[in-house]
């Protein structure tokens, strides 16, 4: 069973390298980006200058915090650092069809748990190094170990999908694309619900509304019942795919 897991992450070691160092860079860019703006000074004006739709991608729309912790913790919500950290998790369960599960179910679940909180460490160390390379103060990375807490959470959520999905077709492929249109339905359920009222009430039904990076930032504190949420998500999720592949197994 070790071998198996050890087989597994080394079949993914390139594209997990590859997006690891991806949310490297990104975070790296996003502290410098606070400096090569002005600073707080200028971030207050320059947000307000942003349209309410990206207030909303955001998860700002009751203001931000102006300072530099404030401001890397909204920026966890653009849309490069979410496509990258879902089209890793997508990928990979996407590929955990058929046997493939029903061999080692357990193990495929700790290697996407391995490989989610690799991300996070890599975006995690991204923030300090930009940090130290720019001489950004005012930003407590304790702050920053919470919001990669609820990062993970997040990701182990889209995964608890993807799973559930892969154990209902054999195709890879179809699995992959089946997935990708339930998170885009979310994404995108979640952001019409903060720009139109009669979607507020589908809002609790994406995973996007439990992952508020900005909330933690303004709080110092774990959301625990928004990533109880999406742990409950993720779990649920995988469970339920090992149940289908059983009974796919005994009707064969």
């Amino acid at each position: 069973m070790v071998e198996l897991f050890w087989r597994t992450m080394i079949g993914q070691r390139i594209g997990l390298g590859a997006v690891s160092l991806g949310l490297f860079g990104i975070s790296v860019i996003i502290v410098h980006t606070f400096k090569a703006l002005g600073g707080a000074a200028v971030i207050a004006d320059f947000f307000e200058l942003l349209p309410e739709g990206m207030k909303a991608i955001l998860h700002a729309q009751g203001g931000f915090a102006t300072d530099a912790e404030g401001y890397l913790a909204a920026d966890y919500r653009i849309p490069p650092y979410l496509v990258t950290i879902s089209a890793f998790v997508i990928a990979s369960t996407s590929g955990a069809v058929a046997r493939e599960i029903e061999r080692g179910t357990v193990l495929m679940r700790l290697a996407l748990v391995v490989g989610i909180a690799t991300l996070a460490v890599s975006a995690l160390a991204g923030t300090w190094v930009g940090l130290m390379l720019t001489g950004v103060e005012g930003v407590s990375m304790a702050t920053f170990v919470l919001i990669q807490v609820t990062t993970f959470a997040f990701a182990f959520s889209i995964g608890g999908i993807g799973m559930l999905v892969s154990s209902l077709t054999s195709d890879g492929g179809q699995a992959m694309g089946i997935t990708t249109a339930i998170v885009v339905v979310m994404f995108f359920v979640d952001f019409l619900s903060l720009l139109w009222e009669p979607a507020e009430l589908l809002r609790p039904l994406a995973v996007f509304h439990y992952y508020d990076p900005l909330s933690v930032s303004v709080a110092d504190a774990l959301p625990l019942a928004d990533v109880l949420v999406l742990m409950t998500v993720g779990i649920v999720g995988t469970a339920a795919a090992f149940v289908v592949f059983q009974r796919r197994d005994i009707t064969r």
